[in-house]
């Protein structure tokens, strides 16, 4: 095609026909620059195909991430209201100085001696966050949430380190000294059920004197910042929720739109 290109232009130049070489000339640059647009118009469909079984495939992983980190999400929602419930019951017991049995302070404190934490796998989320995958998604709402994730999870974060914090230096050295950790295994609430998980474990042989422990400034401050910190701590949660919940019903209204 280039001969036969070249064969004309040297035809027209040695028959001293310039105009019709320039005009010839002219159409040929035409021809060539239709060509490359039409080169650049199909690889931009080629791309943009692409690019869209990408964006579905990865909604779709990222839909499936974050089901399944809602329903984790759901249990640790469930087990702060329960921690913050035993709190409060509690607080309140030692307020008014109401005497219960030792067996009954042994249930309520023990059904609360750790704080869990919600550790959600998110790859696709990750993935999307720490590589050019955020240009394919279309949907500009979908893409702030996505980009705003880790604010969240900051916020989240550093309200379960403090509650990890008052575990490890406060609750667990205190506890150790006066309850029965051994107990706490017939203690424990399924979040699920809410049933009493039972072991074979028999009770502890160890007797403490669990009233004077008990009715103090010092528990009644510690599982006050249990109950504040607790507080604040449904608050971020429920907010994850809400922004989990608004990113999947927009990735199934996109899924809705590509498919």
């Amino acid at each position: 095609m280039i001969k036969f290109f070249r064969k004309i232009r040297q035809r027209l130049l040695s028959e001293n026909k310039f105009s019709k070489y320039l005009i010839y000339a002219i159409g040929e640059i035409v021809l060539v620059v239709f060509g490359i647009l039409i080169a650049l118009q199909i690889n931009n469909w080629n791309q943009t195909r692409i690019n869209k079984i990408i964006e579905i495939e990865t909604l779709d992983n990222l839909r499936q991430d974050l089901g399944s980190a809602l329903t984790q999400l759901d249990i640790k929602i469930e087990q702060n209201y329960l921690n913050r419930t035993s709190d409060s019951i509690a607080l309140a017991i030692i307020h008014s100085k109401t005497v219960v049995s030792t067996d009954s302070i042994f249930k309520l404190l023990l059904s609360h001696i750790f704080t869990p934490t919600f550790d959600p796998e998110l790859g696709t989320l990750t993935e999307i966050l720490n590589t050019g995958k955020m240009e394919i998604i279309r949907s500009e709402p979908l893409r702030n949430h996505i980009s705003s994730w880790n604010k969240y999870m900051d916020e989240l974060d550093e309200i379960d380190n403090r509650l990890i914090f008052l575990d490890d230096n406060i609750k667990t050295p205190l506890y150790s000294k006066y309850l029965p950790y051994r107990n706490s295994l017939n203690y424990v609430i399924n979040p699920n059920t809410n049933d009493v998980f039972k072991s074979g474990f028999g009770e502890s042989n160890f007797q403490t004197d669990i009233e004077s422990f008990f009715y103090t400034l010092e528990v009644e401050n510690m599982l006050s910042n249990y109950y504040f910190y607790g507080t604040v701590q449904e608050i971020r949660l429920n907010d994850v929720k809400n922004k989990m919940t608004d990113m999947i019903a927009l990735i199934d209204k996109e899924l809705k739109t590509v498919n």
